[in-house]
């Protein structure tokens, strides 16, 4: 998120015939942005610090060696360890929901942020995930209801995964000296499994949805939209939506950042001093600071769409392959910047005489995802 708080911290002028400079001072980085929500039905929590980074600064700063407590009314407290740089996480929490609660940051440069004391929220179960197809792709559908009518403001984010598979499966590899293809052979059990990989995905975007309009508290909204012949769809594809229920003033903290994330940015877009975060820096209340706390039990689904539910699906690599004989000069001449993938003519004792190649990508799946089955996957 810090990388796209920029938005909202750079007047930004573009589309005029001469330069703009603008007369206020360079705008000051390194504003504290606090992520995450408390999980309260007994799932890890984790709440991510950084710092406020310039538009034109590709890397996060994580905020280390922070002190991080979860406090409640009743003067209890517990504490939230740093699991990586600027990640703090507590698992397995149950909190009474009769009482409230507020974080407490200490940074290691001794500033102090406390957040106002919040209840947990009621966040109802989410009703299903769902799919359609038409001549546009697949789209991905959120479906919930609170029978309470209670809820009203809601935010998803989701973890995509899909298995994918070479457009060749090798069974044969290179024999190098000196950097130098001199043979080829068949591969054995202890090469890298190169055929099926997979590859993830999270959501970028803040996504939102009030039912607050509606006479009942129901919400169907597309999340995700897959292209057709897209590779996600290939084999295999799964996605885990996650659920958060908010209050008012949360949710629209959240559509403030949405706007200022997604946006272009101007001279009227909205300063951290302007979020109306319900975080407070006590060491200098001057000091703004990004971020909005909020406690609700987190809930979660998943689904998995098979290729062979997708009739034609249409995903094609557009490999092709070669044909390269197995002697030192056609190697030397027509190996390079392929890979072998099957036999075509064997020899004596099952030596190769030619065999097929053809351009990595096509050929070893690692060079677009990894090779380890997640332990989910069926």
């Amino acid at each position: 998120m810090n990388k796209l708080i920029g938005f909202a911290l750079v007047l930004l002028v573009t589309g005029c015939k001469e330069k703009f400079i603008s007369p206020a001072p360079d705008v000051v980085t390194g504003y504290l942005v606090i992520e995450g929500v408390i999980n309260n039905d007994g799932g890890l929590t984790t709440v991510k610090l950084s710092r406020t980074t310039s538009l034109n600064n590709n890397s996060d700063i994580p905020e280390k060696g922070a002190i991080v407590r979860l406090e409640d009314s009743n003067n209890g407290n517990l504490l939230l360890p740093e699991s990586s740089d600027g990640n703090y996480t507590i698992d397995n929490l149950h909190l009474d929901t009769t009482i409230k609660y507020r974080l407490d940051i200490k940074t290691s440069n001794n500033e102090e942020y406390v957040s106002d004391l919040v209840a947990p929220r009621y966040n109802p179960p989410i009703d299903s995930v769902s799919w359609e197809r038409d001549d546009k792709g697949v789209t991905i559908f959120i479906n919930t209801h609170d029978p309470k009518n209670n809820t009203h403001y809601y935010q998803w984010d989701y973890n995509e995964t899909w298995e994918f598979h070479s457009a060749y499966f090798a069974s044969l590899k290179y024999v190098e000296v000196n950097n130098v293809i001199t043979n080829v052979v068949y591969r054995d059990a202890s090469d890298p499994q190169i055929a099926i990989c997979w590859q993830y995905n999270t959501s970028g975007a803040i996504l939102l949805g009030s039912s607050l309009k509606l006479s009942q508290d129901i919400i169907r909204l597309p999340l995700i939209k897959i292209p057709p012949a897209s590779w996600e769809l290939s084999v295999l594809y799964s996605v885990i939506v996650r659920q958060y229920s908010w209050g008012k003033e949360g949710y629209e903290f959240l559509e403030r950042m949405k706007k200022n994330t997604e946006g272009v940015g101007s001279v009227f877009d909205a300063q951290p001093s302007e979020l109306n975060t319900n975080f407070h820096c006590v060491s200098n209340p001057s000091q703004p600071v990004i971020g909005f706390f909020n406690i609700c039990t987190i809930r979660e689904k998943r689904i998995f769409i098979r290729n062979s539910e997708l009739p034609n699906w249409g995903y094609h690599m557009g490999c092709s392959e070669v044909i390269i004989e197995n002697n030192p000069d056609s190697l030397r001449s027509k190996a390079a910047g392929l890979l072998p993938t099957n036999p075509l003519i064997l020899g004596p004792f099952g030596s190769v005489v030619t065999f097929y190649a053809a351009e990595p990508i096509c050929v070893d799946c690692t060079l677009r995802g990894y090779n380890v089955k997640p332990t989910y996957w069926p």
